[in-house]
């Protein structure tokens, strides 16, 4: 049997790291395992923005609530084994040689070529089935309509946002990219709405009143009322709860946990969770990577945001945050990504950048980033991005804000090392930059 490490080289290399929207191998695939996704019922997320954020909330609460939760979500930031969890434990690296190695062997006898989302999919559900989960929480990888998690029993469907992204196989215009996310609507399975574009909730409420599917809206049927020293109340479809904090920073969070509120609610007579224990999880929700703030003086705060949308969210949380300092930006993007939005919106905002890049065929070149930001922010081009951390560290005054985003893969990287620096930290308190 493989090593671990062997195993997920395998894994990654599926099909060359191809994105093929269909379902039909996943559902070839499951059936072979005689469909674990149906032996529960799942929590599933759609959205640009804000899935993950979503489904940690939800899951966080469930599991205070006493329900055996799984959670699947995509992608990881430092390890595999993050994606797949069931409460708060996260599949073990033996599990994952052993179920990857099943999962191999029957699909290959079997002629089924999965996709690396694709497989990872099958092992999360066979994974979920066989250690007796309660529910699951679910995040859509790519769209919805053909995504390989579309294939779940849903008590609800919840969009969290929608905005461009992954134009390349959803669609240049919102309504296109809208309609693909409308896809995990079932028939007679209400759909909780987040904050959407007024363009497309038309599109939404036809696609769900042909399936007779029930709508719940953000700002509609529930909405959030923002009080001071961050508190919020939660004005719902049934029931209200004052007074909530939330462990997630930013405007855009506090609409993500209502929008995992509202799910709650029309799942009430299936999964009963108590205002208490609402209160609970949102304040004590952990989600690494959304504006974590990991160190201090100078303090590092890594954002996953990799589209306009998410890192407009991220400079409006950071404008109350920053109170005066200088941002010193540690960037890198995917190609395919609409970095130069981000760019454009990043520049006017920070005192520095350091443009660099990740261990991925598919990153932008930092040269061609530095190309975009000339002569409008001092910058500089890393191609390491643990020395460009490292030099902004080592660059900043202890008042200064280090900010790492723009791909999800860079938070990643460089996370590890900022993770062993804080430890670093509280062991002895005399930790100093050089030892990032």
């Amino acid at each position: 049997m493989d090593s671990y490490s062997e195993t997920l080289n395998r894994i990654y290399n599926l099909r060359g790291g191809v994105i093929d929207l269909r379902l039909d191998r996943m559902e070839r695939a499951l059936a072979l395992f005689n469909h674990p996704e149906k032996t529960f019922p799942s929590f599933h997320i759609a959205g640009t923005n804000g899935k993950g954020s979503t489904a940690a909330m939800l899951h966080r609460i469930l599991c205070l609530g006493g329900y055996r939760t799984a959670l699947y979500t995509s992608p990881h930031l430092v390890s595999f084994t993050e994606r797949i969890r069931i409460g708060d434990q996260e599949i073990s690296p033996e599990e994952v040689v052993a179920l990857a190695e099943e999962v191999w062997q029957r699909t290959l006898t079997a002629d089924v070529a999965l996709t690396f989302f694709e497989f990872v999919t099958v092992m999360a559900f066979v994974y979920f089935a066989r250690r007796g989960v309660d529910v699951a929480v679910v995040e859509v990888g790519l769209g919805g309509r053909l995504d390989a998690t579309n294939l779940v029993t849903p008590v609800v469907s919840m969009i969290t946002t929608i905005s461009k992204d992954h134009e390349a196989y959803l669609g240049s215009d919102l309504r296109s990219i809208a309609r693909e996310k409308a896809g995990i609507i079932k028939p007679k399975i209400p759909v909780v709405l987040g904050d959407l574009p007024a363009e497309v909730l038309d599109l939404f409420e036809e696609i769900a009143s042909g399936r007779g599917a029930r709508t719940y809206l953000f700002e509609r049927e529930f909405r959030i009322f923002l009080k001071d020293q961050g508190l919020f109340d939660y004005i719902g479809i049934h029931q209200n709860v004052p007074d909530l904090s939330l462990a997630l920073r930013g405007r855009h969070q506090r609409n993500n946990a209502a929008v995992a509120l509202g799910a709650l609610e029309v799942t009430h007579g299936a999964f009963p969770v108590s205002g208490a224990l609402i209160r609970e999880g949102l304040a004590t929700v952990s989600w690494p990577g959304r504006f974590e703030v990991m160190l201090e003086r100078p303090t590092v705060v890594l954002d996953g945001a990799h589209n306009g949308e998410g890192v407009k969210a991220l400079l409006e949380t950071i404008e109350d945050f920053r109170q005066g300092r200088r941002i010193k930006l540690l960037f890198a993007s995917m190609e395919d990504k609409e970095w130069r939005l981000m760019l454009n919106i990043l520049v006017d905002r920070v005192d520095e950048v350091v443009l660099t890049r990740v261990s991925m065929e598919r990153s932008a070149d930092p040269k061609q980033l530095a190309s975009h930001v000339a002569g409008r922010v001092p910058h500089r081009v890393m191609n390491d991005a643990r020395q460009g951390l490292g030099y902004l560290l080592t660059s900043a005054r202890p008042e200064d804000i280090v900010l790492v985003a723009g791909s999800l893969y860079l938070l990643g990287e460089v996370r590890p090392v900022v993770q062993e620096a804080r430890c670093a930290r509280l062991v002895d308190g005399t930790a100093s930059n050089s030892a990032l």
